[in-house]
């Protein structure tokens, strides 16, 4: 398929459901909820959250919402991207990206995250290559996913 940016939009708006961006928050949370633990084993400090921290986490992670400016709002603000709203600021854009990179790829010591390429074919990847290059960068992923939708 030919792609234009209208196209592409269209398909990740059928892509980038509610579901698809509510999973991969709680993915997301998981894996960062499962870093803050193992950190706090590093410091050994496992009890390190108090109860009402835990019930809100818990919270948070059931209902994929996060009051305030977080990694919650990072996420949301590049699948709106991706799902075709117009960037408001760049600068802004690239605060939630390093938000999210640094959250899930800057181990410590290191001044720069490490991001994998797997992290490129996920939900949350694709948005993000959205919002850093523009929507003509995820042509080939649409042409793969019209690919699959045809077998």
């Amino acid at each position: 398929m030919e792609w234009t940016k209208e196209t592409a939009f269209t398909k990740l708006q059928e892509i980038y459901n509610d579901k698809v961006m509510q999973d991969e928050k709680r993915r997301v949370f998981q894996q960062v909820y499962n870093h803050l633990q193992q950190h706090l084993d590093d410091l050994a400090v496992q009890s390190g959250l108090k109860e009402k921290a835990q019930e809100q986490l818990k919270f948070f992670k059931e209902y994929t919402f996060m009051p305030g400016d977080n990694l919650f709002q990072s996420m949301r603000y590049v699948f709106l991207i991706a799902r075709g709203e117009k960037e408001r600021d760049p600068e802004e854009t690239r605060q939630h990206l390093n938000r999210i990179y640094r959250s899930l790829y800057q181990p410590a010591g290191l001044k720069n995250p490490y991001i994998p390429d797997s992290f490129w074919e996920t939900p949350l990847g694709v948005a993000c290559l959205i919002a850093e290059e523009g929507v003509e960068a995820v042509y080939p992923i649409l042409d793969e996913v019209l690919e699959a939708e045809r077998v």
